[in-house]
C-alpha cells in the first residue's frame, strides 16, 4: 500500500489503523481460535492515567508504545556526567526533536520504563513531553541490578518506595507514577529480584496501578513472575510481562496469554542475547500474528525499548545500535505495523494491539 507523498505518515496511520471497536471485535471473532471475552466485551468505561503532565483520560492514550525510554544512564548522572551526553539541554532538544518525528508519524504517548537506578529524571521527562506533545508515562520500580542501599530493603520498604512515587510524586516533585516497573533477568530469580515483584504485586493492588516488567523470555521467566504476583493475588490484567517477543515458544507466550497477561511484544528490531539468540524481527511478526490468530490480540501490546540516549552500553556499540536500528523509537510505525499488515493482519487487530490494549492496560480491565 503505498503513501502519498502529500499525505503524512500520521494521516496515513489514522486512515489505516482508525477503525471501530465494533470491527475490532468482528475481527477477533473471525480468528482461527476466538475468545468470548475479545468478541463480546462491552465497551470499556474511561479511566485515568498518570502522564509526566499530569492525571489524563486514558481515551488521550491514543497510538501507544509499551516499553520504551527517554534516556537510561544511572542515578545521579546528569549531575555528575551531563558532558558526556552532550549536556542536559543539549540532550532534551535531540529528545524533542525526535519525538516530534515520532508523533507526525503516529505515535501519541509511550510508558518510559526508566526507574531511578537507571537514571530517571522526571524533570527532564516533563519538559520533553511537553515541548514535544507525546504524552509519558514514567515508572517507579526498579531494574536488575540494585546498589545497597536498595539491596537491603524489606519487601514493606519497598512497597512504601513505590505507593509514595504513585501517590505523592517523584524525586520531589508532585510528578506521579503511572506504572511499576520490575526486572528480573537469565539466571534463577535473585532475592532482591524475588522482593521486588512481591512489593511491585502490593503496590498495585494498594494503589490499582498497573506492572510491566522486564523478563528474560528465552528461559520463560515470565512464569516465574506471574507465579510471584498470584502469591500476592495480583490481578492478571494488571500486568504486561515484557521483552516477551524475544521467544518463538508459543506455549509459552499462549500460556501467559491464557493465565490473562498482557505480553510486552518489544525490542521488535531483533538482535542476540548470548548464548542464546533472540527472535528476529520477522519471527517476532509471526509471533505476533499467531497471538492474534489464536484469539489473542487483546493481550498484546508493542514497543520498541529504545533508549533516545544512554550511557548503559560502550560508546562504539551505540553507535553500532543505531546502524541496526537507525530508525530507533519510529520503529514500530516505520517497520512494525507494515510488516504485520504484509503478513495479514488486519486493521482492526493492529488497532486493538496499538491503541486499544494500552487503554484497557491503564484502565485495569
Amino acid at each position: 500500500m503505498a503513501i502519498d507523498s502529500q499525505v503524512s505518515r500520521r494521516d496515513f496511520l489514522a486512515a489505516a489503523v482508525g477503525t471501530t471497536v465494533a470491527a475490532t471485535a468482528a475481527a477477533t471473532a473471525g480468528s482461527a481460535a476466538p475468545s468470548p471475552k475479545s468478541s463480546a466485551r462491552a465497551p470499556q468505561k474511561s479511566g485515568t492515567v498518570q502522564t509526566v503532565l499530569g492525571p489524563m483520560s486514558t481515551d488521550k492514550l491514543g497510538f501507544h508504545q509499551s516499553h520504551e525510554h527517554v534516556c537510561c544512564t544511572s542515578d545521579g548522572f546528569w549531575l555528575y556526567w551531563p558532558e558526556l551526553m552532550g549536556g542536559r539541554e543539549a540532550f532534551i532538544q535531540t529528545a524533542v526533536e525526535k519525538l516530534k518525528i515520532a508523533k507526525a508519524e503516529g505515535l501519541d504517548s509511550f510508558a518510559d520504563l526508566t526507574t531511578i537506578d537507571l537514571g530517571r529524571d522526571i524533570r527532564l521527562l516533563e519538559e520533553v513531553s511537553r515541548k514535544s506533545g507525546v504524552h509519558i508515562v514514567a515508572a517507579t520500580g526498579h531494574w536488575v541490578e540494585p546498589a545497597r542501599c536498595m539491596d537491603v530493603r524489606s519487601i514493606e520498604e519497598l512497597t512504601d518506595y513505590f505507593v509514595r512515587e504513585i501517590q505523592v510524586g517523584m524525586e520531589g516533585t508532585n510528578i506521579k507514577a503511572g506504572v511499576i516497573k520490575a526486572a528480573n533477568d537469565s539466571g534463577p530469580i535473585t532475592s532482591f529480584g524475588e522482593k521486588l515483584l512481591h512489593a511491585a504485586g502490593r503496590a498495585c493492588k494498594a494503589t490499582r496501578t498497573p506492572i510491566s516488567t522486564h523478563s528474560f523470555a528465552l528461559e520463560r521467566n515470565g512464569e516465574k513472575q506471574a507465579e510471584i504476583f498470584e502469591q500476592e493475588q495480583v490481578n492478571p490484567s494488571k500486568v504486561c510481562i515484557g521483552h516477551s517477543a524475544d521467544t518463538t515458544d508459543m506455549s509459552y507466550l499462549l500460556g501467559l496469554a491464557r493465565r490473562g497477561y498482557y505480553l510486552g511484544m518489544d525490542r521488535l528490531k531483533g538482535g542476540a542475547d548470548p548464548p542464546k539468540p533472540r527472535a528476529s524481527f520477522r519471527e517476532k511478526l509471526a509471533s505476533i500474528k499467531g497471538l492474534v490468530d489464536n484469539g489473542f490480540g487483546d493481550r498484546i501490546m508493542v514497543g520498541t525499548d529504545y533508549a533516545i540516549g544512554s550511557a548503559q552500553v560502550p560508546t562504539p556499540d551505540l553507535r553500532a545500535r543505531d546502524t541496526l536500528n537507525p530508525d530507533g523509537i519510529h520503529f514500530v510505525c516505520r517497520q512494525v505495523i507494515p510488516g504485520l499488515r504484509s503478513i495479514g493482519v488486519s486493521e482492526a487487530a493492529i488497532r486493538m494491539i496499538t491503541v486499544e490494549n494500552p487503554k484497557r492496560f491503564f484502565d485495569g480491565a
